[in-house]
Order: structure tokens, then C-alpha cells, then sequence
């Protein structure tokens, strides 16, 4: 057993066991699934309470499931503002249901968003999500980007996909819609594939396969990154990917995220790296 001289320096909390989308790339159907149970804040109070919180310099809302789901999620937020002032806390999101006062009251706090939109049209996102609410999600983020620069907050508000076949063409033009609703940046992460038996036992629905990773066309896959990076040059938008299939030098990579990071899920369980409350399951 190693024993660390340090704390997390980062913690990612599951806030609900539901959900109001059906992503394909998700190991869990959370609507089907879902026990609908959250964390509250006196959970959350307990978890920092045995924590060497001085050591924490991000804190997550997220999850496979979504935090706005969760009816005390700006109430959290407000209290890890009132034991750090200088932790920086993110809600990743998918914002189909964002009310303003929650909004408003984040945005208070400082809290940065990141929002998993994973398709630039609306065809593609009813493809990915499972539902028709990309027009919906658009005027959550438009709504989320105003209430920002009224404020004058300095919370973050950036987008993100995860790259599959089903999206991977529609990169470039999520860096446009970012530039013109006034997004800060777009994020860009490679789609991970669950083992059929995980999908299986966890009563997913509509699920991508191994042939809908972009590992299986990385010249293509590269060359759509590659635009895009010029696209956000163009616009003055950051834009951030993972590292390109042939654009390494790097072979092997030491995993460090179980000494940097800790999960909890939403009954306080404690995992080690992400979506391992899904592959540690136990049935």
C-alpha cells in the first residue's frame, strides 16, 4: 500500500444518479438506470470535512449524469466558495435545463462552465444526445454568456465534444457557434468505448461501438482537428484537443490522475480515475 504525504489537489463530484439525455457514448442509461439519487450538501459537507481541503485547487460538478439535475447544486457551490476563496470550481453540464436564478447564483460564485454539447447541428445532437434539445441548449448557453458580461463575472463558459465518427466533421463549425455566442473556448476529447458486457449490465440504451471511435480513422480524424485549429486562430477562440493520432512523439504515458484526482459518487463512494464508476461496479 502507498501511502501518499499529500492530498488530491483536485475533486470531481457525481452529483446525481439521473439524467434528461441518452448520450451514445455514455456507459450508463441514466434515465432508464438511475436510482435518482443526489448528493446534498450535508454529504458534501462530510466529504470536505475529511479531506485536507488546503490541498484542493479544483473542484468539479459533473459526473456521467447531469448537476443541474440536482436541486442543491448552487447551494454546494456557495459553500466550497465559503471555505476557499481561491478554489476554482467548474459545472460541466449539458445545459438542457439550466434555470436562470441557478445560473445567476453560480455565476456569483465564480463558477466556471463546461458545456458537453458534442454536436454542432441539430441533427447530430439529436443523433448523440438521444433527444431533439440542441435549440433549446443553445439558448441556455446564449442566456448563460449574457448573464456572464451583465454581471461582469469572469466565470468561464467553454464548449466541449467528444470526437466520434457521428461528430468528428462538425468540429470546425462548433468553433464558429462558440466564437459567435461569445464562448471562450472548445474542448475537444476522444470518445471512450465501453465493453459491450459493461453497456450491457448498466441497461444502456443506444450505444456507440469500437468502429465509431475516430482511432479507427485517425488521418481523418486529424485533418478535422487540424481545421479546426486554423478555424479558431481565424476567430481569436482557444481551442484545445487531446493529442493527434500522428502528431506524437509520446508512446507511453504514466497515468497520474489516481494521485491527482479524486472521484465521489453520488452515495459518497470513492474511485480513483474517470468512469470508474462504471467499469468498478459491482453487480
Amino acid at each position: 500500500m502507498t501511502i501518499l504525504p499529500f492530498g488530491p489537489w483536485a475533486l470531481n463530484l457525481m452529483m446525481a444518479d439521473t439524467c434528461n439525455s441518452r448520450c451514445i457514448m455514455c456507459g450508463k442509461d441514466y434515465q432508464g438506470c438511475g436510482s435518482g439519487n443526489k448528493l446534498t450538501l450535508d454529504m458534501i459537507k462530510t466529504i470536505y470535512g475529511n479531506l485536507p481541503m488546503d490541498d484542493v485547487q479544483e473542484v468539479i460538478y459533473g459526473g456521467g449524469s447531469e448537476p443541474f439535475l440536482n436541486p442543491e447544486l448552487a447551494a454546494i457551490a456557495e459553500y466550497t466558495r465559503s471555505i476557499s476563496p481561491y478554489i476554482q470550481h467548474t459545472v460541466i453540464s449539458n445545459m438542457i435545463e439550466a434555470p436562470e436564478v441557478t445560473c445567476r447564483r453560480l455565476l456569483e460564485k465564480r463558477v466556471h462552465f463546461l458545456v458537453s454539447i458534442n454536436a454542432a447541428t441539430r441533427e447530430t445532437f439529436k443523433n448523440v444526445a438521444g433527444i431533439d434539445r440542441f435549440d433549446r441548449v443553445m439558448k441556455n448557453i446564449r442566456q448563460l454568456v449574457r448573464l456572464r458580461n451583465e454581471t461582469g463575472g469572469t466565470s468561464g463558459v467553454n464548449l466541449s465534444i467528444v470526437l466520434m465518427k457521428q461528430n468528428i466533421k462538425e468540429v470546425s463549425t462548433l468553433v464558429r457557434i462558440a466564437s459567435e455566442i461569445g464562448a471562450d473556448s472548445v474542448q475537444a476529447f476522444y470518445a471512450r468505448v465501453y465493453p459491450e458486457e459493461i453497456k450491457r449490465k448498466k441497461g444502456a440504451g443506444a450505444t456507440i461501438s469500437p468502429e465509431d471511435s475516430t482511432f479507427y480513422n485517425q488521418k481523418e480524424s486529424d485533418s478535422y482537428l487540424l481545421a479546426a485549429e486554423q478555424c479558431a486562430k481565424k476567430l481569436g477562440i482557444k481551442f484545445e484537443h487531446e493529442p493527434l493520432f500522428n502528431g506524437s512523439t509520446a508512446r507511453n504515458r504514466d497515468c497520474k490522475e489516481p494521485w491527482q484526482s479524486l472521484f465521489v459518487n453520488y452515495n459518497g463512494n470513492v474511485y480513483s480515475c474517470p468512469g470508474s464508476e462504471i467499469l468498478f461496479y459491482e453487480n
